[in-house]
């Protein structure tokens, strides 16, 4: 399927692309009733949420990883390196060692709850109860969120061959932080 280009965008959201859009979006224009509402949910995600953002990142690449979405990963390399993800996490997360000794107790439990949720419909009470002694009602929700947002972005991206972009920093964030008015 041929990519959509950035006159394609519904006209609420040209300001907000300043002329680029990631390949996953151009492909996403493809449904143009859609395209809007799950940039809002990104953008919400990233400038609105109760996780921070070494968390938010960490469990962006986990879920990556889990739903082999090469894109993903990749797409979120520099974004987790500019809020302070570190190498030796990604290194960890990769080698699939989420229990590392780089990543605090409360990442340790909230990647395993992660996996979990990415792996199958339901988590066992142990794992659930782990993550609850470290995040919030809200923070375990935004996880679930997160968890549905990235497997449809990753399965737009794995179904229809989505082309990895090159490296722009966190521009991805400051179009985020665009959309939601900051």
């Amino acid at each position: 399927m041929p990519y959509k280009d950035a006159d394609a965008l519904p006209e609420s959201m040209r300001p907000l692309a300043q002329g680029k859009i990631i390949n996953v979006y151009r492909m996403l224009l493809h449904s143009t009733h859609t395209v809007e509402q799950v940039a809002r949910l990104g953008s919400a995600l990233f400038a609105g949420a109760s996780l921070d953002a070494v968390d938010r990142e960490l469990l962006i690449l986990n879920f990556g990883l889990h739903y082999e979405a090469e894109y993903e990963w990749a797409q979120h390399v520099s974004i987790s390196a500019a809020v302070g993800v570190t190498d030796a996490q990604r290194v960890a997360l990769r080698r699939g060692d989420t229990d590392a000794d780089v990543f605090t107790p409360a990442q340790r439990a909230l990647l395993r709850f992660s996996g979990a949720v990415a792996d199958g419909p339901t988590v066992k009470d142990d794992v659930y109860a782990a993550v609850r002694e470290h995040y919030s009602e809200e923070q375990v929700v935004e996880t679930l969120v997160l968890a549905g947002f990235y497997f449809l972005l990753g399965r737009v991206c794995t179904v229809l061959d989505v082309d990895i972009d090159a490296s722009d920093g966190d521009e991805v964030v400051r179009q985020a932080l665009r959309l939601q008015g900051q």
